[in-house]
């Protein structure tokens, strides 16, 4: 049974998860989510062992956090939060109780309720020196539960800047946490932030059963391609490792897209066609959902690259 991520992170897969996880082993002994993001799917995948790797430390920290954490003294920290920033609860007190009192309004759901606190709760957040403590972990998941699309996003400055967003800590982010805590326990999981490029991610790479990885596609228009986040260099770099392991028998898939309507991907392309991988299509389409598209009307084609060890994959 698959599970939601606690964080509604950029490119979630989750909706695609049967389309991709059938391009996995399985069972694995060691599985690499590289580009990890929200964990989706890591925490979805059978193996003995899941490291999941991400650059970003705060996002990182988060999920080890959620993951090890007694949940029930999450939960109680999270109800604090809540409280000490005069917060919604719909959890608690359901959805009715304010739309009864007429703290909904319109469609903007709860965020007049919840706009004075959150931005206290966002500026205390973004004062705090130290963002790796218990604290500054419940801080920000309260943050993302009460931000705009209930998402995670930082500035430059590494500062979140996300407005307040219409829901609060309700029953599907009560629910979405409980399972994301209850499944680490199920299996040995590793969080390691470092950038792919390291000889850190290599040697854990080289050791791997099976690698997955969801970089940032570089023809699309998502926020983290602005201010050059993915590039040409960074492409090719991340497919020559791709290519290293694979020639080492280590079985791997990659998401990404390869044409838009205005562009395609001439190196992942080259790349696909050189070393003679095979392509499956994902038929979804992100027009509708937390993508954070400038422009969700190009039409793309996502896609599943898959290498390496053909016997290691279970529909191989």
């Amino acid at each position: 049974m698959f599970i939601k991520s606690p964080l509604n992170y950029t490119g979630n897969k989750y909706r695609i998860l049967p389309q991709i996880t059938k391009y996995f082993p399985k069972h694995t002994k060691v599985f690499v989510d590289m580009f990890c993001g929200g964990a989706t799917v890591g925490f979805n995948v059978d193996a003995d062992k899941v490291i999941l790797i991400d650059n970003n430390p705060r996002v990182i920290n988060l999920l080890k956090f959620l993951a090890e954490k007694d949940i029930h003294v999450i939960i109680s920290k999270i109800e604090k939060v809540i409280k000490e920033y005069n917060l919604s609860y719909s959890y608690k007190y359901t959805y009715k109780k304010y739309r009864d009192e007429g703290y909904v309004v319109g469609n903007n759901g709860l965020k007049k309720y919840n706009e004075k606190g959150f931005y206290k709760l966002r500026e205390d957040y973004n004062k705090l020196l130290n963002k790796n403590t218990d604290k500054a972990n419940i801080m920000l998941y309260t943050l993302m539960v009460y931000a705009f699309n209930n998402d995670i996003r930082f500035n430059s400055m590494g500062d979140f800047n996300l407005p307040v967003g219409k829901t609060d800590f309700n029953k599907n982010n009560y629910n979405k946490l409980i399972a994301y805590n209850n499944r680490a326990k199920e299996t040995k999981y590793e969080f390691i932030c470092s950038d792919f490029r390291s000889k850190k991610v290599s040697n854990i790479i080289n050791k791997a059963s099976f690698v997955y990885c969801d970089p940032p596609y570089l023809i699309t228009t998502a926020v983290y391609n602005e201010n050059d986040g993915w590039n040409c260099d960074k492409e090719e770099h991340l497919l020559k490792l791709l290519s290293k392991i694979a020639k080492r028998n280590i079985p791997f898939a990659l998401s990404n897209v390869l044409k838009t309507k205005l562009k395609t991907n001439i190196q992942l392309e080259s790349w696909i066609n050189e070393n003679n991988y095979d392509v499956h299509k994902i038929n979804y389409h992100y027009k509708s959902s937390s993508y954070n598209k400038k422009n969700r009307d190009r039409e793309e084609q996502e896609i599943i690259v898959t290498g390496g060890a053909a016997d290691e994959a279970s529909d191989k």
